[in-house]
């Protein structure tokens, strides 16, 4: 069988950038475009590479595999801890293991053989592509109720959560409601965003913060860049771009915290990188909650 070096990378290429995808899904970790193609594209070289040199021991060693693996998901994700780190490699692992096994199993089921070359799928024959497209479509259906289960963990979609916020030594408390349709990330750290009520946390803020959001006056960050260098509150300030109904090209204000703690179970547990918008309107009609969480953020405690 001939196996063209360029279709064997673009392939590759595309399994890992929707393995990295169903790993930023059910984990609920922030991905960048730019790292995903970055790695997919080590992951790809590696590829083209063990195919195009099977006698190499080195390239088909199974220590050279995870070492690949490693370095995708480094290259990929933010890491901070090897806790961090683990879990990250665990899910890309898993996503992977679910998307080449349902393709070997439906390449059967559609055309009764399948096809490797040097240790590594190749899916350019007309059944394996159908197979491997099949898979990918099953892949993502399946990968919205994992990802609650995994993501989410004990905090169930509409539930509402005690949450402290703490600036300095000023801290307040709030309820927060759990929210799947929050998938707000910041684009400079690629954290995900907690939407909170201007009012609920006016107490923290500076008042010329407090009045920059409800005035939607975004020119307040940018206008004095000497003074935004020398105040050290505004250097925690983050726009961050969003859609909504009515509404292509928002921009909510956010900040970095000093802490932010949920209560889950009777205790409460400390959230890291999450960024805290800023949201000049009610977010609830009856009171009952002022905030908006994700699973992406709850992922990490």
């Amino acid at each position: 069988m001939v196996v063209y070096a360029d279709i064997l990378f673009f392939e590759n290429l595309l399994a890992n950038c929707l393995i990295l995808k169903l790993t930023s899904a059910i984990s609920g970790f922030a991905l960048k475009t730019a790292r995903m193609i970055i790695s997919s594209a080590i992951g790809a070289i590696y590829a083209v590479l063990a195919v195009m040199m099977p006698s190499t021991a080195l390239l088909s060693a199974l220590g050279t595999r995870v070492i690949v693996s490693v370095l995708m998901v480094l290259v990929a994700f933010r890491i901070r801890n090897i806790s961090e780190f683990l879990r990250r490699w665990g899910m890309m692992l898993l996503s992977a293991f679910l998307l080449a096994g349902s393709t070997y199993a439906l390449s059967s089921i559609l055309e009764g053989w399948s096809i490797s070359y040097g240790g590594l799928m190749y899916i350019s024959p007309q059944g394996i592509f159908k197979a491997f497209m099949l898979s990918a479509g099953l892949c993502i259906v399946l990968v919205r109720p994992i990802g609650r289960i995994l993501s989410g963990k004990a905090f169930k979609e509409g539930s509402i959560i005690p949450v402290y916020i703490t600036m300095g030594n000023k801290s307040v408390r709030l309820h927060a409601l759990v929210d799947t349709g929050n998938s707000l990330i910041d684009p400079i750290t690629g954290y995900p965003v907690m939407v909170v009520e201007a009012d609920s946390i006016k107490t923290i803020l500076p008042p010329e913060i407090y009045s920059s959001v409800l005035s939607n006056n975004i020119g307040f960050y940018t206008q004095n860049s000497e003074e935004s260098a020398k105040n050290p509150w505004l250097k925690r300030v983050h726009l961050i771009p969003f859609k909504s109904i009515g509404k292509e090209n928002g921009m909510l204000t956010g900040f970095r915290p000093d802490a932010v703690r949920v209560g889950k179970e009777g205790t409460f547990k400390e959230l890291n990188d999450v960024i805290v918008g800023i949201c000049g309107i009610k977010l609830s009609n009856n009171d009952k909650y002022s905030a908006l969480v994700g699973p992406a953020a709850l992922s990490k405690i």
